[in-house]
């Protein structure tokens, strides 16, 4: 999503977001978003989240792993 910085001089209401801004106000929003007195405030995209990190699997199952068990 796109930054965006609001500088008309009346409220603005972006319904298919379900805001109202007033001068001043910056927001997020989709990509290409076209209306008076609003302006890209970063040109940059957002870097992706972080992966969460792996866990470290150490803890040992709870089925026996003697491949001889039962047998």
């Amino acid at each position: 999503m796109a930054k965006y910085l609001y500088n008309g001089d009346v409220e603005r209401s972006f319904p298919t977001l379900g805001i109202t801004v007033k001068k001043g106000d910056t927001f997020e929003g989709p990509e290409g978003l076209i209306a008076p007195g609003l302006s890209l405030e970063s040109s940059a995209k957002s870097a992706p989240a972080a992966p969460a990190p792996k866990e470290n699997n150490t803890s040992k199952s709870s089925a026996s792993s003697d491949t001889n068990a039962g047998a």
